[in-house]
């Protein structure tokens, strides 16, 4: 049975006024409580803080969390950063999506819709938790 989890933490953002507090502090506090208390291998735990955080870097992280998850495996996604939501444009909500906004979100969203991609072809039987402490995150 594999651990792997991927710990995501943005203060410090490049556009005037939208910095934010404690994001990269709850991203390494994740990480440090999984390790300890979890029996997570430190190896096994990756961080992207600040300007590592783009989209292209975050969705790498995910599909190197998901691949090659079996039945009985565990992985963790933390996510601490703004977020936001956009337009719907093809019909699956009634108005918006919700996104999660990485280092580069002048240019790039993670959309609600791209993550359910994402973690759609998981195998029956891995455990996967999903925690995003930023706005519009439900």
């Amino acid at each position: 049975m594999a651990k792997k989890a991927l710990c995501v933490g943005i203060n410090d953002y490049p556009y005037a006024g939208n910095d934010l507090n404690g994001c990269v502090n709850d991203a390494k506090a994740w990480a440090k409580l999984l390790i300890d208390h979890y029996d997570f291998a430190p190896s096994d735990v990756k961080l992207l803080l600040d300007s590592e955080a783009t989209k292209a870097n975050v969705l790498a992280g995910l599909t190197e969390l998901l691949a090659g998850a079996v039945a009985g495996d565990v992985l963790v996604f933390t996510n601490s950063s703004h977020g936001t939501y956009v337009a719907d444009e093809d019909g699956d909500e009634e108005q918006y999506d919700e996104a999660l906004c990485p280092y580069d979100c002048a240019d790039h969203l993670i959309t609600d819709d791209e993550l359910r991609v994402t973690f759609s072809g998981l195998p029956t039987g891995v455990h996967l938790t999903v925690i995003s402490d930023s706005c519009f995150s439900g």
